[in-house]
């Protein structure tokens, strides 16, 4: 077993339990126990990892030889306080944010033995992504002033089984040194694995056609203001649209990189329509 979960709340454990099945993981969740039944429990299930609503009834487990990942309440500050040397799991109203902050913790300590196992299996090491505030299925944009911090949690994110397709103005070198990589360069010379920027159709088919043949398809567009010299911009927005269904269908993620200030509040409103902000791993 990956993970067993502790917590009090029915609705809560229910919202657990659908982010951890979504991601891959065997796991099991049961209601607050006290600290013998949970740590009878953990010797039977063998879990690699255990995640609980941390209390007075099962604060020693913390003491444990266990890899125990805490979740705990705002308001309960003198918890949070005591144990202040640990990664928590503060979840929002609606555990939106469980899939983040649980990936970040598990990269944080990837250097434990168990967080080791977890993340050498392929159907859990996709997951990656969400602890850099990425998330499968979706579509995002990033604003120019963070293009370096997005093209530097490339090589952390890519794995064998995840690819990344990238078309970029830029002279594409240093790119294609990543591993499970395609490079296409947006320029109007002739050459092997680039696409002329007035050809906007060819670009559109190369991208559906990687998300199709490839798991795990990760994409990149870094040349839409380049492309908006070459295509009028409602061209543009219904390719991106088009880019984005395949996206949700195949379970891939769109990275648009973009400068806000090139674009009326109107166009940026419908780039955003269907995508969100990155706000940062």
């Amino acid at each position: 077993m990956d993970v067993l979960c502790f917590h009090s709340k029915e609705d809560t454990r229910k919202k657990i339990s659908s982010h951890l099945e979504e991601m891959g993981f065997e796991f099991e969740c049961f209601d607050i126990l006290d600290y013998k039944s949970m740590l009878d429990l953990w010797k039977k299930k063998k879990p690699l990892i255990i995640i609980t609503e941390l209390s007075e009834k099962n604060m020693k487990i913390l003491d444990e030889d266990i890899f125990v990942i805490p979740i705990i309440k705002h308001v309960n500050r003198t918890l949070a306080t005591k144990y202040a040397n640990r990664d928590f799991i503060i979840l929002d109203p609606f555990t939106r944010n469980f899939k983040s902050v649980f990936m970040k913790i598990l990269l944080t300590h990837s250097d434990k033995r168990s967080v080791k196992k977890l993340l050498s299996q392929n159907k859990i090491s996709r997951n990656i992504v969400y602890g850099y505030g990425l998330e499968w299925g979706k579509s995002f944009v990033v604003n120019i002033k963070d293009e370096e911090k997005i093209y530097a949690i490339l090589p952390d994110i890519l794995r064998d089984n995840i690819h990344l397709f990238v078309a970029v103005r830029d002279r594409p070198e240093m790119l294609r040194e990543l591993k499970n990589t395609k490079v296409i360069w947006v320029t109007d010379i002739i050459g092997k694995d680039r696409i002329k920027p007035h050809n906007l159709t060819i670009l559109t088919d190369s991208i559906i056609r990687f998300i199709e043949e490839k798991d795990n398809a990760i994409i990149l567009i870094d040349c839409i203001e380049y492309l908006l010299l070459y295509n009028d911009f409602i061209n543009i927005l219904r390719n991106i649209e088009l880019i984005n269904s395949y996206v949700m269908e195949h379970d891939a993620i769109l990275i648009i990189i973009i400068d806000n200030n090139a674009y009326t509040k109107k166009e940026y409103s419908l780039l955003r329509r269907y995508a969100m902000e990155w706000k940062g791993a």
